[in-house]
């Protein structure tokens, strides 16, 4: 990787300070020669355009907001047309799962609870309490 050069110690002031108080003195010093020049009319002038230039950025900062608002309901509204298909087909995919699960599950069972009921549907049939079948 290349290594960077160490700048010498005063390229920073001029580089960077320097530029920066030299700018902010030049609007410093047109401001205050605006002031002075300037006649009691075209002050006025001027504060009003400095209110429209303050107040752009507030129209149209809420101008997005008013956007962004608009397109959420646009989306809100695509969602609530989407939602009843979609809602029909994740019920059938449901259903359809359910009674994949219920056959494994009856298969699972069946071996365990169908000789269990035969036996006591047998017992049932020839039990002594049973008057219709009695076996003696």
């Amino acid at each position: 990787m290349a290594e960077k050069k160490k700048s010498s110690r005063g390229s920073e002031f001029w580089q960077i300070i320097f530029p920066a108080l030299a700018g902010l003195i030049l609007i410093g010093l047109l401001c205050a020669w605006v002031v002075v020049s300037a006649s009691p009319g075209s002050l006025s002038r001027l504060a009003e355009i400095s209110t429209v230039l303050l107040v752009l950025p507030i129209i149209l900062v809420s101008s997005l907001a008013f956007l962004l608002l608009g397109g959420l309901i646009y989306l809100v509204q695509r969602l609530i047309q989407a939602i009843p298909p979609l809602t029909g087909k994740a019920v059938d995919f449901l259903r359809k799962i359910q009674s994949g699960i219920r056959g494994v599950a009856d298969f699972i069972v069946k071996p365990v609870i169908q000789p269990s009921a035969l036996l006591t549907g047998m017992r049932s049939i020839f039990s002594r309490k049973n008057t219709r079948y009695r076996v003696e």
